[in-house]
């Protein structure tokens, strides 16, 4: 084998195996939803510990009473909020395994 020939050979090798490590990444996700959970956590300790005397509607927390506020059989905006991001959240997960893999 020439000394080309290898070091094409080597070059598609590594394009290939570059391709294959930006697919789907299960440690990723499991680490971005950790974020998200420790985020959340986070602003819930600040709104509890805090803010003690203070209830959801009073202060700058008022503008929470509109996305809790019923809208549709029970459904409020901020349900649907959270619907509609796991759903885009899902789809492009779906849509990144269903594409096929670059040759």
């Amino acid at each position: 084998m020439t000394r080309r020939r290898f070091l094409e050979r080597t070059r598609r090798n590594r394009d290939r195996q570059a391709e294959a490590g930006r697919g789907f990444n299960p440690a990723g996700m499991i680490r971005l939803a950790f974020f998200g959970v420790a985020l959340v956590v986070a602003a819930a300790v600040y709104v509890g510990f805090w803010r003690q005397g203070e209830t959801i509607y009073d202060g700058p927390w008022g503008v929470m009473q509109r996305l809790i506020t019923p809208l549709f059989l029970g459904i409020n905006a901020l349900d649907l909020i959270v619907i509609l991001t796991v759903g885009l959240i899902a789809w492009r997960i779906w849509a990144r395994m269903k594409r096929p893999p670059r040759d």
